[in-house]
């Protein structure tokens, strides 16, 4: 018990080194984490982000067409301050909604909505057909259907779609006015149905393409991830069934890549259990086949369980009977595993009191009880068989050594060598 405390204080203290060492997450990590943020998280992140762009962008735009005589700066200044307020407002919106720990998927929709006006009301006002504001509309689709999903990519890319075809007519039918941002009235040349329409041509394919290009990558992206959930799913299941005919540290081995080729085989000191029911075949002529297959299941079940608790690999479950190897597949050193081999046996014995009475109390009379054998000893130990099937297994006179001392062990008694004392 000593060393085994002792060990475990090791691995306690070991487990800062062990967290400082962890590589710290890439980038492609780190989205992979953002893509499970709640919408209202995004939105207020986004908008935080959008705030000091346009703070910043503002200034630039300010001194930067203030050198130009082509510009109403007094109705530029004014725009720039409510697209600035409306974005301020909106990621204090967000923000509550994210601290209250909501989804809020709307305001993803209300983000789109709201901003996609401000993009159209600065492309009217330098020119729907001629500004070269017109690349915030790709810029805008391409990052809301990345940042969110595709769902609101499709919903950004027809509503901006539909404000500036709307917008274009009214400048054609002279209800808004072409351009009122630019002094020079030059531009008013482009004012007429050709030049909207050869724009507007242009404008519809580039866009498009490039949300569908967009929404393919997103697809794909949701489509692979499924893909990799299913196939973690399915190594799971196809590890807990692995696990259910062979001994649980082979199976992690084999889905690790570790398994042993045919004739890699070595030996190796074990402590070598072996167990059988005392009578079990003249009982199970006199159970039903119903209650054997319950009795015979639920005395394996308790007793892997336990095998598994101290560490032991549960190589063979035979009829009846079962053997345990302690220091094969992973050893530690003989004591401890003479140590483990011995306090299973004992919890061992000890459940199969709590199982005649469990099966008493459903009716079954038979009592049963198990002979025990514990032998330590060198054995050779590996993987036998052919190509097509494999079998871990440990082989030698120690093996039938444990056997023999099963069979001369008192009923409900455990029985060791002298080796293994």
């Amino acid at each position: 018990m000593n060393s085994m405390g002792q060990g475990q204080e090791i691995t306690a203290s070991a487990r800062p080194l062990v967290s400082e060492a962890l590589p710290r997450p890439t980038l492609v990590e780190r989205f992979i984490e953002f893509n499970s943020w709640p919408t209202s998280r995004k939105s207020a992140l986004l908008s935080g982000l959008v705030l000091l762009a346009h703070l910043a962008g503002s200034t630039l735009a300010h001194f930067g067409f203030d050198a130009s005589s082509n510009i109403d700066m007094g109705r530029l200044d004014i725009f720039m301050s409510a697209w600035c307020t409306m974005v301020l407002v909106f990621f204090l919106l967000s923000l509550s909604v994210a601290r209250a720990g909501k989804e809020g998927r709307w305001t993803a929709y209300a983000w789109v909505s709201t901003y996609s006006v401000f993009i159209v009301v600065l492309m009217h006002l330098f020119g729907t057909m001629s500004s070269p504001h017109v690349l915030w509309y790709p810029a805008a689709i391409t990052l809301w259907a990345v940042y969110f999903d595709e769902r609101v990519g499709l919903f950004s890319a027809l509503y901006l779609f539909v404000l500036i075809l709307a917008v274009g007519a009214l400048e054609l039918l002279g209800v808004l006015p072409y351009a009122p941002l630019l002094l020079d009235r030059t531009v008013d040349a482009q004012h007429n149905l050709g030049w909207f329409g050869a724009h507007i041509v242009v404008i519809v394919v580039l866009l498009s393409l490039s949300f569908v290009l967009q929404w393919l990558a997103i697809a794909v992206r949701r489509l692979q991830a499924t893909r990799l959930s299913e196939a973690h799913a399915l190594l799971d299941r196809s590890n807990r069934l692995i696990r259910r005919y062979v001994p649980a540290q082979i199976a992690d081995g084999i889905l690790a890549g570790r398994e042993q080729a045919p004739n890699q085989n070595e030996r190796r000191r074990l402590s070598i259990f072996f167990s059988d029911l005392v009578g079990f075949t003249e009982i199970a002529e006199r159970l039903d086949p119903e209650d054997l297959s319950h009795v015979i299941n639920e005395y394996f079940s308790e007793m892997t369980a336990i095998a598994q608790r101290h560490g032991g690999t549960v190589d063979e479950l035979s009829g009846d009977a079962i053997l345990v190897l302690f220091g094969a597949p992973q050893a530690t050193n003989d004591q401890d595993h003479a140590l483990r081999a011995v306090r299973m046996a004992l919890e061992m014995q000890q459940a199969m009191l709590q199982l005649n009475a469990r099966w008493s109390a459903a009716g079954i009379t038979e009592t049963l009880q198990v002979r025990m054998g514990v032998n330590t000893g060198v054995v050779t130990v590996g993987n036998f068989g052919s190509a097509e099937r494999m079998k871990y297994a440990a082989l030698g006179r120690q093996v039938n050594v444990a056997a023999r001392l099963q069979a001369q062990c008192e009923p409900g008694k455990v029985l060791i060598s002298h080796t293994t004392w």
